[in-house]
């Protein structure tokens, strides 16, 4: 089991005010932990001039997330997200999406969401434009979703995305998604059009279309004759 990468390196400067979790995952969207990591609660409160509090709850946060695991017979919180890991929570966005479609006759029936910087923003980090978009249109369709749904799609998928999507992630991971930006905002395009107008039904498969687009695309292995 590896440890932190950064566990030697300078002392970040305070970043008093964010959230402990977001602070982390900007850790991993920025490379500082890698899978297999073990995140240390003290080099945490030194680093991010947060409170032990403040960090257990973060690594609660980021197990629901489902990006920390807990080590087996062990207190031990473990990094599992990867490069793939963004196609299991946009798998979970389309099928929350899916819910939200059955549930309202158009999109001008939901109510708009509070309007805020994504996550990213805070932390110097941008998204791709269609990404930022899909995003925004996802947040507003779970809007008709019961509370507690609706809650967990937006604290548990949207927040994380809105950081491991990041260009900083992109690049610092290598995810190159398998199509490129002009397609994947059209097919974003074409879902916020059939929300707009009710047709719900094109809704999910133009989602899990995007997703599709926008996974990392593998270098595939040469072919032995």
């Amino acid at each position: 089991m590896s440890t932190a990468r950064h566990a030697t390196t300078a002392p970040a400067a305070p970043q008093v005010g964010h959230d402990a979790a977001e602070l982390l995952l900007v850790d991993i969207a920025a490379g500082r932990y890698a899978p297999g990591d073990t995140l240390d609660v003290e080099t945490i409160v030194r680093e991010h001039a947060v409170t032990i509090g403040d960090v257990h709850l973060a690594l609660y946060e980021l197990r629901r997330m489902k990006v920390v695991v807990r080590a087996p017979f062990s207190n031990a919180s473990i990094v599992v997200w990867h490069r793939r890991f963004n196609e299991v929570l946009l798998g979970d966005l389309v099928r929350m999406v899916a819910v939200a479609a059955t549930r309202t006759p158009s999109l001008e029936a939901v109510d708009e969401p509070p309007r805020r910087l994504p996550a990213g923003a805070a932390h110097g980090l941008g998204l791709p434009a269609d990404v930022a978009h899909f995003l925004d249109l996802c947040r507003s369709i779970v809007q008709a979703l019961s509370p507690a749904a609706r809650q967990h799609v937006l604290d548990d998928v949207l927040l994380p995305l809105e950081i491991l999507c990041s260009t900083t992630a992109v690049v610092t991971h290598g995810m190159a998604p398998a199509l490129g930006p002009t397609v994947r905002g059209a097919i974003v395009d074409l879902m916020e059009v059939a929300a707009h107008y009710g047709r719900w039904d094109e809704v999910p498969a133009l989602a899990s279309d995007y997703v599709t687009a926008l996974a990392v695309d593998e270098p595939r292995a040469p072919r032995i004759d």
